[in-house]
């Protein structure tokens, strides 16, 4: 089971604090963590859930995260988890949460994982890890081309334990190769000396 590692965590922070954060991201990657989840005997009423990234769309569009997570992980015994929107309510997550339990990460084929893109490298402080936790707002970007909400890399980092998510070879490689190549953005995930950063291979 792929997924044991982040239930044992969720339990431990349960039965240790009383509560869990569990952070994920939108596309494919994730869905077989998902289904393992939501099928999982951790007590979600005392889990929040929220995004590492989304598109400003609606939340009943089809490229919506949140309309993912609504088909695939707050279903189940998950929906007795409390789901914080990062569209809507995400100073609620700056606010009352100084770190973070679990994050799930996936990582496009140009490298970037969350909002953050090669476009940002150099141009923007998304990607220092030394720059102020934030939830910042894009102009259109990607594919599909949307405006975004995305953490940025420190707020990312705020997270004790972070899993990459590798569904396949070619994604695998593109990994590799982002340990030692600046122009991804996955290499300034990878080379921060902050957090640990955990693979999960789900093929």
């Amino acid at each position: 089971m792929i997924s044991v590692q982040i239930q044992n965590i969720l339990k431990n922070s349960i039965e240790e604090n009383g509560q869990a954060t569990l952070l994920v991201c939108g596309g494919s990657s994730p869905l077989k963590i998902f289904k393992e989840l939501s099928e999982s005997d951790i007590d979600w009423s005392k889990v929040f859930i929220s995004l590492i990234d989304d598109r400003i769309v609606d939340e009943d569009n089809p490229d919506s995260n949140v309309h993912l997570l609504n088909q695939h992980l707050l279903i189940g015994n998950v929906k007795n988890a409390s789901f914080i929107s990062l569209n809507k309510n995400h100073k609620k997550l700056t606010d009352n949460f100084d770190s973070f339990d679990v994050a799930i990460v996936g990582m496009g084929p140009d490298g970037h994982f969350a909002s953050l893109f090669p476009s940002m490298i150099g141009n923007t402080n998304y990607l220092d890890c030394e720059s102020k936790p934030e939830i910042l707002v894009t102009e259109p970007i990607g594919s599909p081309c949307y405006r975004r909400t995305s953490m940025n890399l420190s707020m990312i980092l705020k997270t004790d334990n972070i899993f990459i998510v590798i569904p396949n070879e070619e994604k695998l490689n593109i990994l590799e190769g982002g340990y030692l190549d600046k122009d991804l953005p996955i290499y300034y995930l990878l080379n921060q000396d902050i957090r640990k950063i955990n693979i999960l291979k789900n093929f």
